[in-house]
């Protein structure tokens, strides 16, 4: 009861006159007056000086309106932020992802043209990516595999081919390519659920696994201090130039790929930012697979 009255009164207070609330809260004119007069009649107060269909506040009026404020005064300025979140003009998202680059890529592209969005990322393995996604802490992600959970939505983004990365006091050093058999036996340092291991798992070569750590990063600085061979796709190559006792070593009789899928809940699969950022990625997939043709 109460809510109406004052909601009343606090738009013929800010508009100026019953007409113009009317519009504002898109009901009838006779309908406002109702509801003011309620109010004044329920307290015994009078809150408008009534000339023609000109309305001013009295002195309890004025005092009203400063309380009413505080209720109904910040609607215009809530309905003003969701409009810009509509438009993408403004929000926010944040995103977990295995690894920099897949990550920049689209996030440059949504910041091209939505500028004034603001973006949080933080790298993790995929596991902590997706719950991240199940908590809420990540609003979408980028993992190294495709995911059959039906909580989560994923797309393909990109694939990678896989190398080997080994310390230059390595002996494979000297080798411009090697096999995979020739991994057989060796040290080897492992990312935490790789494509690399399975590579392995799946050409039936034993290894020695010695270190295992979440990220590429681990990996690097393992195979640097010279505690065995580690993997890197073509997509991590960048990030380790200028170190001059580390080498990249293809395997030339083995097609090895990692690849990276676009991921978020399901049922927040709709929801606009997010899906602003899942069709960016697309967007870039499309481009990759245009520039191939």
């Amino acid at each position: 009861m109460y809510q109406r009255w004052l909601a009343a009164f606090h738009a013929v207070a800010r508009s100026g006159g019953f007409t113009a609330a009317s519009k504002v809260l898109n009901i009838g004119q006779p309908t406002v007056s109702t509801h003011v007069s309620a109010l004044e009649d329920h307290f015994g107060v009078e809150l408008f000086h009534r000339r023609g269909r000109r309305v001013e506040l009295t002195a309890t009026g004025r005092e009203l309106l400063t309380i009413t404020e505080g209720l109904f005064g910040r609607e215009a300025e809530a309905v003003e932020l969701l409009r810009a979140v509509q438009a993408r003009e403004t929000g926010s998202l944040r995103i977990g992802a295995v690894r920099p680059l897949d990550i920049m890529e689209i996030c440059a592209r949504l910041l091209n043209q939505y500028p004034n969005l603001r973006l949080a990322v933080t790298l993790v393995s995929a596991a902590d990516v997706l719950n991240g996604l199940l908590n809420f802490d990540f609003d979408a992600g980028v993992i190294g595999h495709q995911t059959n959970d039906p909580r989560f939505f994923s797309s393909f983004y990109k694939r990678y081919r896989i190398n080997i990365i080994v310390n230059i006091n390595h002996p494979l050093t000297r080798r411009r390519s090697i096999r995979i058999k020739e991994l057989e036996g060796q040290r080897v340092v492992q990312r935490t659920g790789g494509a690399f291991n399975r590579a392995l798992n799946d050409a039936g070569v034993k290894i020695k696994p010695v270190l295992e750590t979440s990220s590429l990063e681990g990996v690097v600085a393992a195979v640097m201090q010279g505690i065995g061979v580690g993997a890197i796709s073509d997509s991590g190559i960048a990030g380790i130039k200028g170190h001059q006792n580390l080498k990249v070593i293809p395997v030339n009789d083995l097609a090895m790929f990692t690849e990276a899928h676009v991921v978020c809940l399901a049922e927040r699969r709709a929801r606009p930012l997010i899906a602003s950022f899942l069709r960016h990625a697309d967007a870039g997939t499309r481009s990759l697979r245009k520039g191939k043709t």
